[in-house]
């Protein structure tokens, strides 16, 4: 009975992806949204009977699937992750002819990270991130009528290629090392040159899944040319999942542990200084954001280099904390653009009085991610910056705040522009309702304007608004209450 409690998880998803094979032969309309609104529900309880596995752990398969504190955290950010891009999705995506295609690349995604969350061994590994992150190329060219997302699929495919093979290289040295493919291996490790080339592989390959520096070329093509929907899940799913297997398997070569601490903090260091630097040069919010994920991995790390319980576990955190907000500013940017505004920058400008609520929800989020207490983003940064201060890396800690304060520079230029910026134009309200219920604004190109929207799909739109307030109500709560989000993961965060 416990074995079915801690696996049905992963049989919630392996079960959405069924629903989603048949969704195609369903007609447009009530019964195929009735089928995606049971997928969410089914998706939800996962992550629910997840929660209640909490402080349980056990194996499978001889070791090859693990199920402890790391992999029930996972489920959980997994699930409500794959629940909410459902939602927001409905709409757009859900309701096109395609859907079935989506729904089933997006959940077999879902799965991949799921298992690599709970991978026991290397071979089990590799076979996950794979999954994981195949489907992922066909959801960034999903767009089939525009270029750009096949031509940044492409770049993607063929960086994911390289990185592969390094990394099952980097692997098999590890395994010719050890003797073992256990994570983590069940005889005492003896450092060597071919464990540490195997260790350095390793980390290229998973600096490539976490767009680490200097492997982060494919990203902010990808996040620009897919359907915010997806970019919110590349930004989170598998980079969790990626963070988790390579916590279990860096926590066991503790005989190269001044190599790889050395080499993460390094990298980490990078990370955080290119993607906060490339975002001040953004006039695309797809692009901003894009950049800003590659901070995030940054900082992500830092916790990672600290080594040790806290280090390790908020790396694991972070992604959690910076889910929700990361979600929510995508959403913003899908509301944005189906109403005809664009995703500059400067399409920002004067949106506090056009859009008072959704520039308030885009708001929260934007402080969240700079890390300001009361926010989800806070606790994230809490985490990996005390368990690296733990680690002995108090430089590192020193720099991840430093660019934290930098990144308020671009976060705060958006909320400038919202409340601050002058509206290119100013839009006269009408009586006609938008998506979150405001007077809409003539002007826009929404009747059927650039984006080929008409106004009653916008206020159809309930999928993305629903999804939009969980993220606020989750950026809020898990920062007001962060005992929910430790606790999650097994442990006190003393507050």
């Amino acid at each position: 009975m416990e074995a079915a409690l801690l696996l049905f998880p992963k049989a919630a998803i392996g079960i959405a992806v069924m629903l989603a094979l048949v969704l195609d032969s369903l007609a447009p309309g009530r019964a195929r949204r009735n089928l995606i609104v049971a997928t969410v529900v089914l998706l939800t309880v996962g992550a629910v009977v997840a929660a209640v596995g909490i402080g349980r752990s056990a194996s499978f398969m001889d070791g090859a699937l693990v199920v402890d504190r790391y992999s029930i955290f996972s489920d959980i950010v997994l699930l409500a992750l794959g629940a909410l891009v459902t939602l927001a999705a409905l709409d757009s995506v859900g309701s096109s002819s395609d859907a079935g295609d989506f729904h089933v690349l997006l959940y077999l995604s879902l799965g991949g990270a799921s298992v690599l969350a709970s991978a026991g061994n290397l071979i089990v590994v590799f076979l996950a991130i794979e999954l994981a992150i195949i489907p992922t190329f066909a959801l960034v060219a999903f767009r089939a009528d525009d270029r750009r997302s096949f031509e940044a699929a492409l770049k993607y495919f063929l960086l994911s290629v390289f990185a592969s093979a390094v990394l099952l290289f980097g692997l098999s040295l590890i395994y010719g090392s050890t003797g073992s493919v256990r994570l983590p291996p069940g005889t005492e490790v003896v450092g060597s040159n071919m464990l540490l080339i195997g260790v350095a592989l390793v980390l290229v390959g998973f600096g490539f899944k976490l767009a680490a520096f200097p492997f982060h070329q494919w990203l902010p093509d990808a996040f620009e040319v897919s359907h915010p929907e997806v970019a919110a899940f590349l930004a989170v799913g598998p980079k969790l999942a990626a963070v988790v297997a390579l916590v279990r398997i860096l926590e066991g070569l503790t005989a190269l542990s001044g190599a790889w601490t050395a080499a993460v903090a390094g990298v980490a260091l990078l990370t955080m200084l290119w993607g906060n630097l490339g975002a001040f040069r953004q006039t695309r919010l797809p692009r901003l954001l894009a950049y800003s994920a590659i901070a995030h991995a940054g900082y992500a790390l830092v916790g990672l280099a600290g080594g040790g319980a806290p280090g390790m576990d908020g790396a694991v955190v972070y992604f959690a904390a910076y889910s929700a907000a990361a979600l929510g500013a995508f959403l913003v940017v899908a509301m944005l653009t189906r109403d005809g505004f664009g995703d500059r920058l400067s399409d920002l400008r004067g949106l506090g009085r056009r859009r008072p609520l959704l520039a308030a929800a885009m708001s929260i989020f934007m402080v969240s991610m700079i890390g300001v207490p009361l926010f989800a983003g806070f606790w994230g940064k809490f985490s990996v910056f005390l368990g690296a201060i733990e680690g002995g890396l108090v430089w590192l800690a020193v720099a991840g705040v430093l660019n934290s304060a930098m990144s308020f520079g671009y976060y705060g230029n958006v909320i400038r522009l919202m409340y601050f910026g002058d509206a290119e134009g100013e839009f006269a309200a009408s009586g006609e309702p938008d998506a979150l219920g405001e007077p809409a604004a003539q002007g826009e190109r929404g009747a059927l304007g650039e984006r080929g929207v008409a106004a009653p799909a916008r206020q159809r739109a309930w999928g993305q608004r629903l999804a939009l307030g969980a993220a606020v109500v989750l950026t809020l709560l898990l920062g007001i209450v962060p005992s929910l989000l430790f606790g999650a993961l097994g442990v006190s965060s003393g507050f």
